[in-house]
């Protein structure tokens, strides 16, 4: 088992030889990835394992981690672990990938596959697409000091819709 993560390699030669993968990878290598994360500075823990079940060749690996995303209620950060296995079979068309049954299909273009990529697919995918804190996030980072309660007087002068109820009220 190698500690290091080649970009690109040739499944099928390391299916052959049962070949296997671990190690960690830096986001900031996850050129995708960085787009959905606030801090680029952490790692993921990966381990890919390549196979054969009878002529299918089979990609199947875990990813450990933690990823820091922007809540979208309060865009604090918001720690998400990472936990994902996965188990993918190496198919040359659209047609093989529609007869797989027990697997998630991984389209060989050419020779050789990006590691960094199927990492990078695979993280994606597990990630919310709206991330948020399980508990309210807004009430959390209010301090209890300030006074967030608008009078009614306040509620009434703010409301933009309260030039219309005038209008109204002329036109009747």
């Amino acid at each position: 088992m190698s500690d290091k993560f080649p970009d690109l390699i040739d499944p099928l030669l390391f299916a052959e030889r049962r070949g296997a993968f671990s190690g960690d990878i830096k986001i900031a290598a996850l050129e995708r990835l960085s787009g959905s994360v606030i801090d680029h500075g952490g790692s993921v823990s990966a381990k890919i394992e390549f196979g054969k079940e009878g002529k299918r060749i089979v990609v199947a690996g875990h990813i450990e981690g933690v990823v820091e995303l922007a809540c979208q209620s309060c865009l604090q950060a918001l720690a998400w672990p990472l936990d994902i296995d996965f188990k993918l079979a190496v198919v040359a068309s659209l047609q093989e990938a529609k007869q797989l049954d027990d697997c998630e299909p991984l389209l060989l273009d050419g020779d050789t596959v990006s590691l960094n990529a199927v990492i990078e697919d695979e993280i994606l995918l597990a990630l919310p697409d709206y991330p948020r804190h399980e508990h309210d996030c807004l009430a959390h980072n209010r301090s209890e000091d300030a006074d967030y309660s608008a009078t009614d007087s306040q509620t009434k002068a703010n409301n933009p819709f309260s030039v219309l109820a005038k209008l109204k009220k002329t036109g009747d």
